[in-house]
């Protein structure tokens, strides 16, 4: 039973590119326990899962999706990021934007992945 099932109900009718699940998923080998759900029709979104929690996703051409704390929401804003319709937990990240730096997909798995894990 997920804790935050809103979030994965978000994410039921969208879809993804692949090279944005490729990259989203690349962002998360160095984390722990987690598993994939969504994207198990070809181009649907994928969200991933830890301790209950959805804790980030991928949709569209180029939006990541994450799930942080507070003050890791402010960083993210004040970074470039966009509040995200789900919850105010919650932030979208575009990882391919012409004239801006790449994210640092791996920094925002952490941080969405702890928070998960340790719900503060």
């Amino acid at each position: 039973m997920l804790k935050n099932p809103e979030a994965a109900e978000f994410f039921s009718d969208l879809s993804a590119h692949s090279d944005l699940s490729s990259e989203l998923f690349a962002s998360l080998t160095k984390l722990g326990e987690f598993e994939q759900r969504g994207g198990a029709d070809q181009f649907a979104a994928p969200y991933f899962v830890t301790a209950g929690t959805v804790f980030c996703a991928g949709a569209g051409m180029s939006d990541t999706y994450w799930r942080l704390r507070p003050s890791d929401v402010a960083i993210a804003i004040a970074t470039g990021a966009e509040l995200a319709p789900i919850g105010a937990d919650w932030v979208r990240i575009p990882l391919f934007r012409s004239s801006w730096p790449r994210p640092d997909l791996g920094h925002w798995a952490l941080r969405a992945y702890d928070f998960a894990r340790t719900g503060k």
